[in-house]
């Protein structure tokens, strides 16, 4: 069925007909049953019977009698006094008790001296036994609940519900199923989507469906690989850019040094120098995020993270004495042993750009620690500062590109560019690991990596 609306229109209409349908069936049954113990039943025989009963032994006699009438199908038996109670004590229900009310009210009003039309014949309502005393017993024969003369005491208006149940359960659990499994799908493929797979599809698992969800499933695979294709040309484009102004950046530095030559040093000529240095480190980084991105050429090795880590501290040890990081330094307390799958190359990029990152924002003879350890299963590396820390509402945007601090951007308007946290954050998933950031309850901000060893 291609269309889900008529899916659904057509299961509930099937179970209301079908429950219908039951109860239909399950009625014309029980009235045919009724209809056949009364026709079996007769009431002179018995009649007959329960006089003799009454004759030879009175009230008890007839009592006895009736406890030992034989059971009929779809028929129950009842003899009432002259109070208007069975004699077997059973409750009486409503339409029993009018009928021997008008049975007595006829038995009163009747006047046998009094001549009816030959066409006429006064007829008693229900037949009597009237006993040496005086005592009249009125026989009353009701149709029993034809479910318990022939199931005993199961009633099949419980079996009608049950069906019924069934029937409206099994549509139900189908329905939900129908409903259920598509949109559980094409629920991870969004989540899969929105963490950055973008070669999400459901196409092999829904998409050959022709209901609604089928369409869904072809727009969701559509949309993904619209963004599939603007992310790889927004990769594309930036790559392009940042290898393009290479060439210009180079000639413009060497035209720069060639103008000192000739005009001697100037202000504008260190001014120049120092932009450049800048735009060069600009288009380093995006290339290098770029290649995170794109590049499918990487080969795993076996990584000794304590090597890293000592690397990466010996590395900006080095650059704070020869950038005079006002007496910053590392240190890293590393535990020996850690081995990682991955690349060491993209590994210490993140890692130095995120303790790089510190060094900036730490006060003068600060120390930036690097420990390296586990975490259950997993390997740790925890870099910790002395400065001021960020605010709470940055810490979720710290990774993403091109992002700055107010503080930090109003401190340094011509700092960092906002890729260096960026890099180490798509380093670090390129390894199946997370990064994330935390500020200290002492002051300063801690970064936490951890990735999984294997």
């Amino acid at each position: 069925m291609r269309s889900l609306f008529l899916r659904f229109f057509v299961s509930f209409w099937l179970v209301i007909g079908i429950i219908m349908g039951a109860a239909a069936a399950s009625g014309f049954w029980y009235a045919e049953q009724v209809r056949e113990a009364i026709d079996d039943f007769d009431v002179s025989d018995s009649l007959t019977t329960a006089n003799s009963a009454l004759q030879s032994n009175g009230r008890a006699g007839l009592t006895r009698w009736l406890r030992d009438f034989p059971e009929t199908r779809g028929i129950t038996l009842y003899v009432i006094d002259d109070a208007g109670n069975d004699l077997l004590d059973r409750p009486i229900s409503s339409g029993i008790e009018r009928a021997y009310r008008r049975h007595r009210e006829f038995i009163r009003s009747h006047d046998p001296r009094r001549a009816d039309p030959r066409i006429v014949r006064r007829v008693r309502q229900l037949p009597h036994i009237i006993a040496a005393n005086g005592d009249m017993y009125t026989f009353f024969v009701s149709t029993s609940r034809i479910s318990e003369a022939i199931w005993g005491a199961t009633d099949i208006r419980m079996l009608v519900l049950l069906f019924a149940l069934l029937v409206s359960g099994f549509v139900s659990y189908m329905l939900a199923m129908a409903i259920a499994r598509p949109v559980r799908k094409l629920r991870d493929a969004t989540v899969s989507l929105a963490d950055g797979n973008l070669q999400s599809r459901v196409a092999d698992s829904i998409g050959k469906r022709r209901d609604e969800f089928g369409l869904l499933a072809s727009d969701f695979d559509s949309m993904a690989a619209k963004l599939q294709r603007a992310a790889e040309q927004q990769t594309e484009l930036s790559r392009n850019i940042s290898h393009e102004l290479r060439s210009p950046l180079a000639r413009m530095r060497v035209a720069v040094e060639l103008a000192r030559r000739k005009a001697g040093e100037l202000p504008e000529f260190e001014r120049l120098e120092v932009e450049a240095e800048r735009l060069d480190s600009l288009i380093g980084q995006i290339l290098a995020y770029t290649k995170l991105e794109t590049d499918s050429n990487l080969r795993a090795v076996q990584v000794d993270l304590s090597d890293v880590i000592n690397e990466v501290a010996e590395n900006v040890n080095f650059e704070c004495k020869a950038d005079g990081a006002n007496g910053v330094s590392v240190l890293a307390e590393v535990a020996a042993g850690i081995q990682i799958t991955g690349y060491h190359d993209v590994l210490l990029s993140a890692v130095e750009n995120i303790v790089r990152n510190a060094v900036r924002h730490s006060p003068p003879n600060g120390v930036v620690r690097i420990e390296l350890g586990s975490i259950d299963a997993d390997a740790s590396i925890r870099i910790t500062d002395d400065g001021p820390g960020v605010r709470p509402e940055d810490i979720p945007e710290l990774f993403n590109p091109f992002y700055r601090t107010r503080s930090s951007a109003e401190a340094d308007p011509a700092g960092g560019t906002g890729l260096g946290l960026a890099i180490a954050r798509r380093a670090v998933e390129l390894h199946g690991g997370q990064v994330a950031a935390r500020n200290r309850d002492g002051g300063g901000l801690s970064v936490l990596i951890t990735l999984p060893v294997g």
